[in-house]
């Protein structure tokens, strides 16, 4: 008897993925099957209510908390808890940068670099009688001077690298000195500026003061290493000229504590807390 063949199963058809998530019928949950919400009506009440909480807070935060606002500022906060909230969940934010009080002045540090031959060039990086008012364009220069304003360690690591590149733009041969200069002017009320038809920002009225003054051959990181040089294209220098910056890092940290147990163990010297007894004897035993 002859048996006939099984037919092959059509093979399955498989959707691809992109029209499985666009085109098919929503899943329904089979511990809600009928239900249009994936969360119980009371998870969706205590979500839609800690949304409003953060949100009427959020936006009473922002407001501004001086002047005729600052007793509805303080008092809702303090009523609903507003400040503990946002310190617990690390979302408090200062605006102290948008003070109420302006700078009363304009402050310029002019960077002046000493040559070999003793003249001194303006390095250019000031934004005096380059920007107008009102601007299009913000100049960072701006934010670096007023960075930099009187901070001595700051203006150290700026002129150590106006000094590098002053030697890369002058074919290797190293500056004298870097000076800053602030150069400032004071912005006068707005009844002055209507009682003299206006005001020139850049005027002969502004003010000097000098400030740091960094030599190039003895500062740090302020000579150009001669990897760089070489890079450039310019000839080599001595490397004991050459000033750099002790950079430790843990590892080194971790090797110089291991170099000195080791010579304190050869000097017998006992670590810090050590109160083990030397071999020598007891030390709390009677002398006889």
């Amino acid at each position: 008897m002859a048996h006939s063949r099984p037919m092959p199963a059509e093979p399955q058809r498989i959707d691809p993925l992109h029209a499985t998530l666009l085109h098919a019928d929503p899943a329904t949950s089979d511990a809600r099957p009928t239900s249009r919400w994936s969360y119980p009506q009371w998870g969706v009440f205590v979500v839609s209510l800690f949304i409003a909480y953060h949100t009427a807070l959020l936006l009473v935060w922002n407001l501004p908390s001086k002047g005729l606002n600052r007793d509805y500022h303080k008092s809702v906060l303090d009523t609903f808890k507003g400040v503990d909230y946002f310190n617990g969940t690390r979302n408090s934010q200062s605006w102290a940068m948008f003070a109420p009080n302006p700078n009363r002045s304009n402050t310029f540090i002019m960077v002046y670099v000493e040559d070999q031959n003793g003249e001194t060039w303006n390095y250019g990086q000031d934004i005096w009688g380059d920007s107008r008012y009102p601007y299009v364009f913000y100049d960072r220069r701006g934010k670096i001077n007023r960075r930099i304003d009187g901070k001595k360690h700051y203006q150290r690591i700026y002129g150590a690298w106006v000094c590098r590149e002053w030697e890369r733009q002058n074919g290797g041969e190293a500056a004298k000195s870097v000076t800053f200069i602030k150069r400032y002017t004071m912005v006068p009320k707005p009844k002055q500026v209507i009682a003299n038809g206006g005001w020139d920002p850049w005027g002969d009225h502004f003010k000097q003061k000098e400030q740091e003054t960094i030599t190039c051959k003895t500062t740090l990181d302020a000579q150009l290493p001669n990897d760089l040089r070489v890079r450039y294209g310019l000839p080599e220098v001595d490397e004991s000229l050459i000033r750099r910056t002790e950079n430790r890092t843990w590892v080194d940290t971790r090797e110089a504590e291991r170099k000195k147990a080791e010579r304190d163990a050869k000097l017998g010297i006992k670590p810090a807390g050590d109160d083990t007894p030397s071999q020598g004897g007891n030390e709390d035993q009677d002398d006889y």
